[in-house]
């Protein structure tokens, strides 16, 4: 029975193995328990895990401004083909492409001799008809001339004045003039160019201030109002918002679309605004007060649902929020969390509602307190919000 002792060895030596093959590979639990020395891992994998390090901000309170948005078209306040009265050819251009102009300011200058012609001849025969009136007057006060004959002659001087006055301002139609202050586009003629009445001269616009015409759903209608203010942005500009206010509201609303019409007046002094761009408008239709308020980062969306992880006792609660308002700045919170609640705002990665948390920092300033006057308002009106 020698061979016994042997065979006894052989299965120690393999169990050993699967021992050593065990540690080095991990092999679950409930195999590795049943191997010899496991004990100490089974032990390990029980172990809790430790507090994930977060950064947190206080929940806060603020004015928030109530908002729609809308795409737009920058208009010209005052919009002109300049064209001529009367044909001509082209003597002067007295404007350069893209000049601003005065109201009244000559642009171009069209050969005024026939004009000039018609002055003189009607000049001359004015002053003929008034001296014949005149010698007709002094016959009828001597008593030696019909009345009249005076009278008919007074009223020939007079058509004869009228004719004069009527040539100089033909004359004058030689000159073409700019109707209103503002800036012109590209020139249509040349110096030499015969020009006929109705022809084009160039465009005039006037630009400071421009107007923005946008639209809203008519739902929306009761909530705009004369004076409100509005914020727009340019992609040429993108640094640099457009303020202005509602100048008028369209008479009538669009039976296909369902949108009513509104245009803004935006201050233009250094015309960097043209007319025919694409702006983005923030229409502010109301304000709302008190509003609780977190940094935008704090707010994750799942789905059509959003939530916050909020601190409790030193662990994460997750709570589903309902949002409204928000900015670069902030998120309103509508329902859901209460004014003064902590929440996490970084260290989401595999953060789970219950979980331990070790807090990291705290985030400073990102959510403004409840201010009260005007300057609350103004600073609203500031920031474009869009609808949550």
């Amino acid at each position: 029975m020698r061979p016994l002792p042997t065979a006894i060895a052989a299965l120690l030596l393999v169990a050993g193995g699967l021992g050593a093959m065990a540690y080095l590979t991990g092999w679950p639990a409930p195999v590795a328990a049943m191997l010899p020395g496991s004990g100490e891992k089974t032990e390990e994998a029980s172990a809790e895990e430790p507090p994930t390090p977060v950064v947190l901000a206080e929940a806060g309170l603020a004015d928030i401004a109530l908002t729609l948005e809308s795409v737009g078209d920058t208009v010209a306040r005052e919009s002109v083909t300049v064209t001529a009265r009367v044909s001509g050819r082209v003597t002067e251009i007295a404007f350069t492409d893209g000049q601003d102009v005065a109201e009244g300011d000559i642009l171009v200058r069209l050969d005024p001799a026939d004009a000039q012609d018609q002055v003189r001849v009607a000049e001359a025969a004015a002053e003929e008809a008034r001296q014949a009136f005149g010698r007709a007057s002094q016959l009828a006060q001597d008593g030696t001339g019909p009345r009249a004959v005076a009278n008919d002659l007074q009223r020939q001087a007079e058509a004869a004045d009228a004719e004069v006055a009527s040539a100089r301002e033909r004359l004058d139609d030689y000159n073409i003039r700019a109707p209103f202050a503002g800036r012109l586009g590209l020139r249509n003629i040349s110096l030499g160019t015969l020009i006929q009445p109705g022809g084009e001269v160039a465009l005039l616009d006037a630009v400071d201030p421009i107007e923005i015409r946008f639209t809203v759903p008519e739902r929306y209608l009761g909530q705009i109002r004369m004076g409100a203010p509005i914020e727009a942005a340019s992609v040429a500009f993108p640094d640099e918002p457009f303020r202005g206010e509602v100048t008028a509201i369209a008479s009538r609303v669009d039976p296909a679309l369902r949108t009513v019409t509104i245009e803004a007046s935006v201050p233009n002094g250094d015309e960097k605004l043209l007319p025919g761009m694409l702006m983005n408008v923030t229409l502010q239709t109301g304000q709302r007060e008190d509003a609780v308020t977190v940094p935008p980062l704090a707010v994750q969306i799942e789905g059509a649902n959003h939530f916050v992880f909020a601190e409790e006792d030193g662990k994460a609660e997750r709570i589903e929020v309902r949002v409204g308002q928000r900015d670069a700045d902030r998120v309103e919170i509508v329902d859901g969390l209460e004014a003064g609640r902590r929440v996490v705002v970084e260290g989401f990665q595999d953060l789970t509602s219950g979980q331990a948390i070790e807090v990291k920092d705290e985030a400073e300033g990102d959510t403004p307190p409840a201010r009260d006057g005007p300057e609350a308002g103004e600073a609203q009106a500031a920031a474009p919000a869009a609808r949550g």
